[in-house]
């Protein structure tokens, strides 16, 4: 899989890891879990291979993996010592994917930014208590513990540092620009994934904070893709604003 596919399934594993949390043990959405319970109980990889999108075992392993080492920024592995053997593995040249079984009693949670974002159904916590529970690293780009991410997590989407973040063009874009489709220019534009303020750019395609593909609509409500021609999602029947 290339970068961006791997992206998309890290995304779509997660996903369906909240959904099961949300149905078999709704407290995990608020508390920590081990990691054996992710592929023994919630999400084992027989039956949920097609919701994650893999079709090989060693491709959900490596979806693990990857996550429990925090690309994405979607969970939090609560060891250190854990973070930085599974990092250190994927950065060897034929990875052990399958390393995270001699950390099953580990703690890991879901990233509480992204939970928020993708299951309306939790309550909001006070933030002192995520920020006094939450490990010392923090989400792409800024980077892993109190280095720099070990992952090229998409670097041709990140800004390079020579670019003002604030930049605005006084130029209307042209037809061969790829900002979000059907939506204006603003100087406010936001991420539908990571909920983070984009920078106004004519050629934005991708978000430089999650990765996520800027020329996809999705739903407000299910997250589910949309057409740019529809007035209605087709899962959840949500109207689709101008």
């Amino acid at each position: 899989m290339n970068q961006v596919e791997t992206l998309q399934v890290l995304r779509k594993f997660c996903h369906a890891l909240i959904e099961e949390i949300q149905v078999q043990r709704p407290e995990y959405l608020t508390s920590a879990f081990t990691v054996a319970e992710i592929y023994q109980d919630l999400l084992p990889y027989g039956s949920n291979r097609e919701r994650i999108g893999v079709e090989l075992n060693g491709d959900y392993e490596e979806a693990l993996l990857r996550l429990l080492a925090g690309e994405g920024g979607f969970l939090t592995l609560e060891s250190e010592a854990a973070l930085r053997d599974l990092q250190a593995e994927l950065e060897t040249p034929n990875p052990n994917m399958g390393l995270y079984r001699d950390y099953a009693a580990a703690d890991v949670r879901l990233n509480k930014p992204f939970l928020d974002m993708t299951s309306p159904v939790v309550s909001e916590e006070p933030e002192a208590v995520y920020q006094t529970e939450a490990p010392e690293y923090k989400l792409f780009p800024e980077g892993v513990m109190h280095g720099t991410p070990k992952f090229p997590v998409l670097k041709e989407q990140l800004l390079s540092k020579s670019e003002d973040s604030d930049y605005e063009s006084n130029e209307p874009p042209s037809s061969g620009d790829t900002l979000i489709e059907g939506r204006a220019e603003t100087d406010h534009i936001t991420c539908q994934s990571c909920k983070t303020d984009l920078p106004v750019r004519h050629d934005l395609n991708f978000c430089p904070f999650c990765g996520t593909d800027l020329k996809v609509v999705r739903c407000d409500e299910c997250s589910k893709e949309l057409q740019v021609e529809w007035r209605f999602c087709v899962s959840c029947g949500t109207e689709v604003g101008d």
